[in-house]
């Protein structure tokens, strides 16, 4: 039976999807003009994906008591655009602080795609097939949340880190493949261990030595490479009963847009840079993220006791030249640099 328009424009967006696919698995499509088609499509529902209201509760970071050191971590990666974990125990507020990124991004970006797919996605749900795009381009210019990424399976966690660094997705067609854009702000959380314990001051890991290694193992390549900032997140104390007003979202919101203007004015002339999570070579960093002397002989002293990689250099540098934007700060400074160093400190505690 023949949809009204009434009824199309009422159709969720996973509803949608499921309508494309079928239309188009069905459909007698040849080769050539398969793939014109899939783009087309794809493209149709990045914007449908952009343009309908989230279903996302609003979460406001006022709501959340203490992980001040968290907090100002998801300003940082909303002011740059940069991927963010959060690892810790069960109940200790992961998912609730993850789920107040969006109200930092920008206004005009409130409106942006939110996508929360569960740990049993198939890896054509998220990378996408020859019939439909998949999560990770529907994502595009919003937010990505993966909710305990330890219980993904490690080839959509590879297929995942591939799109955040090359920001676009390759989809294998019976003759070609299709590219889309997945350009999107990744946050995550998992357990330290297998038993959630790890690291934990006041409760002892159950986990024995080999449970350990294999866990850390299994995702040490992919965690080192996904993401620019890596905080801990430890069950709160006495300060959950604190009744001093916590910052609201809306106030870190307007740092966060002030941090962003500077960015756009800064990259105005460019083709590709849009903000600094946009950076990618040497030459780049080097032009962009400037640092002083101070901050050039503290990277020197982190390179050498840290054994940071060549990645991890450019990723301390540009998480640092957001910092800097949120401090309205042409110069990247060495307290700039050093606060970006502290957010790689999970690799040198759990992922070494």
């Amino acid at each position: 039976m023949t949809r009204t328009r009434h009824q199309i424009q009422t159709l969720s967006l996973e509803a949608l999807l499921q309508q494309v696919r079928s239309v188009v698995s069905t459909t007698a499509i040849p080769p050539e003009h398969r793939q014109q088609l899939m783009q087309v499509i794809s493209e149709i529902l990045q914007a449908s994906a952009q343009t309908t209201p989230s279903s996302l509760p609003a979460k406001d970071m006022q709501e959340i008591r203490g992980h001040n050191q968290v907090k100002r971590a998801l300003e940082v990666a909303a002011a740059g655009g940069h991927p963010i974990l959060l690892v810790g125990p069960a109940g200790a507020g992961k998912a609730l602080l993850a789920r107040t990124l969006p109200s930092l991004l920008p206004t005009t970006a409130l409106s942006s795609p939110y996508r929360e797919p569960s740990s049993n996605i198939s890896w054509n749900d998220l990378v996408g097939d020859p019939t439909v795009a998949g999560t990770l381009s529907l994502a595009q210019g919003g937010v990505l949340f993966l909710k305990e990424l330890d219980t993904f399976d490690l080839p959509l966690l590879t297929s995942l880190a591939q799109a955040v660094e090359t920001q676009v997705v390759s989809i294998p067609l019976q003759e070609g493949s299709v590219t889309l854009s997945a350009h999107f702000l990744l946050i995550a959380t998992m357990k330290p261990c297998p038993c959630g314990l790890a690291g934990d001051p006041a409760r002892s890991c159950r986990c024995s030595a080999e449970e350990l290694i294999s866990y850390r193992q299994r995702f040490k390549e992919v965690l080192r490479s996904c993401f620019a900032l890596k905080m801990e997140v430890r069950l709160l104390g006495e300060e959950i009963l604190s009744h001093i007003p916590e910052e609201s979202s809306a106030t870190i919101r307007q740092r966060v847009e002030a941090a962003r203007a500077i960015q756009h004015r800064r990259y105005a002339q460019t083709t590709h840079l849009r903000i600094n999570a946009d950076l990618r070579s040497v030459n780049e960093i080097q032009q962009y993220c400037q640092l002083d002397d101070a901050g050039e002989k503290l990277l020197k002293a982190a390179l050498r006791q840290l054994h940071l990689t060549p990645l991890h250099v450019l990723r301390v540098q540009f998480v640092a030249r957001t910092i800097a934007d949120l401090d309205q700060s042409a110069t990247v400074s060495a307290k700039h640099l050093a606060e970006a160093v502290q957010y790689r400190s999970l690799d040198r505690n759990y992922w070494t």
